[in-house]
């Protein structure tokens, strides 16, 4: 199995389209036609709607830097055709230039800029987007009781899973840059390690069985940490050592390995991941939704955690 962090846009396109959104890829709406003016009246034109040939006027506050000019009509015809999650009657592009007050636009807006950046087409980058907010009502996740103590506030209201393998290289990438992301946000997530080992991985099984003795004994976050800095595979009496110097009892983890008792527990994480369609490493949840974006960049994580916050506040989506 294949550890990644980045999936290829074709291979995350064609697994959103398992989901099977039907408003993906309907047709633009076109604009309302302004209703005729009866003589003698007089009246305002209804203000001109911009077409895609230029992005900056149809996507009015959205950061384009670093896209093609291709990239960016890519983006402007995904904001003029897409409904906007605020619950108006309008598309992206018109929240973005005539409703202030809403803030869903600008999310939506740099989500489909950021699948712009992976090369996109806009038949794509309509299916992904529409899979992302599909995500909010189809929830399932390992338990994320059955894996603390999380990293965090225990009482924060999202929580965040990481599915992960001590000796994937991308999720080694990954775990400074959530970690920070979840410490500077502590009373508004909390993040739950799950493991998920890949067995082609040298040692991996070794050390997701160490990191569940050290649940056990209180040091998981220390040994979390040991695990991830350390140069894989490790055998069992390297793994007792770093028990040692985490003030463990490295007889207990010896022992615990050869048995392989706490192997079920793994196997039972292993199983609980692929049963909600995990197929490799990192993979996150968020609050049992699995996030459905194209990088875990603090801004990308910022925007689905302002959603989430949102979710869980509103019961849905707060109307703007």
């Amino acid at each position: 199995m294949t550890t990644r962090l980045l999936p290829p846009l074709a291979a995350l396109a064609a697994a959103l389209l398992l989901a099977g959104c039907a408003s993906a890829s309907a047709p633009a709406a076109a604009p309302p036609s302004a209703a005729a003016t009866p003589p003698g009246a007089t009246g305002a034109a209804p203000p001109a709607v911009p077409d895609a040939s230029d992005p900056a006027a149809v996507l009015p506050g959205v950061d384009l830097e670093g896209l093609t000019e291709p990239q960016r009509r890519v983006v402007a015809e995904v904001a003029l055709a897409g409904f906007c999650p605020c619950g108006c009657p309008h598309g992206v592009s018109a929240c973005l230039r005539e409703h202030a007050a809403c803030s869903h636009a600008l999310r939506t807006a740099r989500l489909a800029v950021r699948l712009a950046r992976l090369g996109g087409t806009t038949a794509e980058i309509q299916r992904q987007v529409a899979a992302y907010y599909a995500s909010f009502d189809r929830r399932g996740a390992p338990n994320p009781a059955s894996f603390a103590p999380p990293l965090g506030n225990a009482d924060a209201p999202v929580t965040l899973i990481e599915v992960s393998d001590f000796t994937c290289p991308f999720c080694r990438q990954l775990r400074p840059r959530l970690e920070a992301f979840v410490k500077a946000r502590a009373d508004r997530v909390q993040l739950v390690y799950v493991p998920f080992p890949i067995e082609s991985h040298p040692g991996a099984l070794e050390a997701a069985q160490a990191a569940e003795w050290a649940r056990e004994a209180g040091l998981f976050w220390p040994m979390h940490d040991a695990l991830f800095e350390a140069v894989h595979p490790l055998s069992q009496e390297e793994l007792a050592d770093v028990a040692r110097g985490l003030g463990g009892d490295a007889a207990s983890l010896r022992e615990a390995l050869e048995s392989g008792r706490l192997l079920p527990k793994v196997r039972s994480a292993q199983a609980a991941a692929r049963a909600v369609d995990v197929r490799a490493t990192p993979t996150l949840f968020m609050n049992g939704r699995k996030l459905v974006i194209p990088d875990f960049s603090d801004e990308a994580l910022e925007d689905a955690l302002v959603d989430e916050e949102e979710w869980v506040k509103h019961g849905g989506w707060a109307r703007d």
